[in-house]
């Protein structure tokens, strides 16, 4: 499945106002934790292809195994791609990926909340160590190009007035560089 989605910083205030807004359209508040693995015999984060992840998701609602390609076009994010299966056992899946020598990378722990508008979901994530966050993501017609639902999200992001910049980057990235 391709993903459009945009991300945003924000302080507690924003957070606050952005929760107002959207609370006719709150769906749900959940607990994650994403537990990313590297390969030995390659590096995930620099690939022909873009960025590679390889992640097991255990929150309250469920738990997957996630292979995801995050695509960039002149430096700057594009889309994902994301293939997950749902797994049984988190703690489980980590040993099997252990025992042939995939190492822990990072994990993201977070509270996300999830609100559904038109066609996007929008979360509100608190991630530990970094902060909080807007995600807009475009869950839409599928006839829309990559570029019409990026600017699909822009036009929501202004609507609901989050001038922060976009950052160009995920947890992970953002975890690997402090």
């Amino acid at each position: 499945m391709k993903e459009v989605e945009l991300l945003f910083r924000l302080d507690k205030v924003e957070a606050e106002v952005l929760r107002h807004k959207l609370k006719d359209f709150f769906v749900r508040k959940i607990h994650e934790v994403d537990t990313y693995f590297y390969p030995p015999h390659r590096d995930f984060s620099k690939t022909e292809k873009g960025r590679e992840n390889l992640r097991i998701r255990n929150s309250d609602e469920k738990k997957e195994l996630t292979y995801k390609r995050v695509v960039y076009k002149s430096g700057v994010y594009s889309h994902s791609v994301e293939k997950s299966i749902e797994i049984a056992d988190a703690g489980k899946a980590g040993e099997i990926l252990k025992a042939i020598d995939f190492g822990i990378h990072a994990i993201v722990d977070k509270e996300r909340e999830f609100f559904r508008y038109k066609d996007f979901l929008i979360t509100i994530d608190a991630v530990d160590k970094l902060g909080i966050f807007a995600e807009i993501e475009w869950r839409g017609k599928i006839g829309l190009t990559m570029e019409e639902a990026r600017q699909a999200c822009m036009d929501l992001a202004l609507d609901l007035e989050l001038k922060t910049p976009i950052i160009n980057k995920g947890y992970l990235q953002m975890l690997e560089e402090l």
